[in-house]
């Protein structure tokens, strides 16, 4: 089936009204678990309309505070993905967090609703199996859009089967519940959260919820809850490309590439992905890399340059008949965060995106932007086609959050992101009654990672609540 982009896969819930009676908040009884840290189990209620009725275990985890006489409270962070575990992810944030953080902050992680240890969301796949070869993503001819479609069908039908109970309730709106009751579990009558890519659409949607229990946000890597699921197909997809031709470029000019082919490389890799579709190439252990694989392993490698090198030598490796760095690229892409983050992240996406449920409109929609976008328009329009026939409804409404009764909220954008493209963090700083642009010059994801400049500024808003002046650009 075809699928999204990992990190991005996203837009925002802004329903604005909080449940008539908040349930009564459980304590969390904390263990030391992963050396260091401590875990335990928030309970929540699976339907927030059914408070008294069924619950769901939230995982979580949390790196005390360093300096416990300059302890602040609590600062929440979601990586995104949707679908990453926030658990899992945790030595990474910590590997990144500046020392001041670490100290005056309890760092807490959580693994979203339906994501790895809370009652994740699975689609009959067999436990421990090794990944099935991937299906063309793209049909070209109606026959192909006809078995697309049938593949697409049968794929959410098992997923209702295998988890038919939580499958409604995985959307970003009832993780934001979720996330207010961490935070009075936590002790912390206000929040202090970081959303990074798609947890930038968590903050927003828990802006518009709660807007007066936010101390500080920052949402970096934004998505802008305001646009249509065709309309973030098309921003991703330009967004994708443009990198995409980054790449390209790159290749061309240097030696460190080791894909080089002769004339034009979009026609090269449009010509190697065609055909991967009619002969994967063998990549050892049963294993082949077809045009699935190929197209995971591009995403998987275009969101940091630093990966660019990887991706070069991948796909000179499958040119000369060896797969195995391409299935390699494309199994992490598909894991990476937690071991059910695709199916978790097509489950999330769908509550949180309403679609047209029309299905000839996404050939139209693949046909449109392969014009701009050869290699990622029709691969992402029909990715949005698998919420077309997903067996749960929205629970999403699109719109702009303006979270007026919350304090200045931080967000940042970078000017050459290729999941969540610059002109979204524009667009929802706007948007915020306070919202606050710190933009950074670049071309990676999430600028956090790769800027000094940016992790200062993060740092004085979220300790002593000063924001940079919006419009403040980092080139470092």
């Amino acid at each position: 089936m075809a699928r999204r982009p990992a990190a991005p896969h996203h837009p925002a819930t802004t329903t604005t009204t909080t449940p008539a009676a908040p349930p009564p908040v459980t304590p969390i009884s904390w263990s030391p678990c992963n050396g260091g840290l401590q875990c335990g189990t928030l309970v929540v209620p699976l339907d927030y309309a059914n408070p008294k009725g069924p619950t769901i275990p939230i995982a979580v985890a949390r790196h005390p505070a360093e300096d416990s006489a300059a302890r602040i409270g609590s600062l929440v962070i979601d990586p995104g993905g949707p679908g990453v575990s926030g658990i899992d992810d945790m030595a990474n944030e910590l590997h990144a967090l500046t020392p001041e953080l670490l100290a005056d902050f309890d760092i807490v992680m959580f693994d979203p609703r339906g994501v790895e240890r809370s009652d994740p969301v699975t689609c009959g796949e067999t436990p421990g199996a090794p990944p099935t070869t991937l299906s063309d993503p793209v049909p070209t001819t109606p026959s192909q859009e006809a078995a697309t479609i049938a593949g697409l069908e049968q794929f959410a039908a098992a997923c209702e089967k295998a988890s038919a109970n939580v499958l409604p309730h995985v959307g970003s709106v009832d993780t934001a519940r979720d996330m207010d009751q961490l935070r009075a579990a936590l002790g912390d009558s206000d929040l202090t959260y970081m959303g990074q890519s798609y947890g930038s659409l968590l903050g927003l949607t828990y802006a518009a919820l709660f807007p007066t229990h936010v101390r500080a946000m920052v949402l970096d890597g934004v998505i802008d809850p305001a646009l249509t699921f065709s309309q973030m197909t098309q921003g991703q997809a330009a967004g994708f490309e443009s990198v995409l031709d980054s790449f390209f470029a790159w290749c061309t000019d240097g030696t460190a590439c080791a894909w080089r082919p002769a004339g034009d490389p979009t026609a090269a890799l449009l010509a190697q992905i065609a055909a991967g579709a009619a002969s994967p190439v063998p990549a050892g252990s049963g294993r082949v890399a077809g045009s699935g694989e190929l197209y995971d392993a591009l995403l998987d490698g275009l969101y940091a340059r630093s990966e660019w090198p990887q991706l070069g030598a991948a796909l000179a490796a499958d040119a000369a008949g060896n797969g195995a760095p391409v299935v390699a690229m494309s199994d992490h892409y598909n894991m990476n965060g937690s071991t059910n983050g695709s199916d978790a992240a097509l489950a999330i996406d769908c509550l949180d995106h309403p679609v047209s449920h029309d299905l000839a409109v996404y050939g139209s929609l693949a046909a449109l932007l392969e014009a701009s976008a050869p290699v990622f328009g029709p691969l992402l329009a029909w990715g949005e086609a698998a919420c077309a026939v997903w067996p749960a409804a929205p629970t999403r409404t699109v719109g702009p959050v303006a979270a007026a009764a919350a304090p200045p909220i931080l967000v940042v954008g970078t000017t050459g992101d290729p999941a969540t493209p610059y002109a979204w963090a524009v667009s929802v700083a706007h948007q915020l009654a306070h919202g606050v642009l710190l933009t950074r010059d670049g071309s990676d994801h999430v600028a956090y990672f790769y800027s000094p400049c940016v992790r200062d500024d993060v740092q004085a808003y979220l300790v002593g609540g000063t924001a940079p002046p919006s419009g403040t650009t980092c080139t470092s």
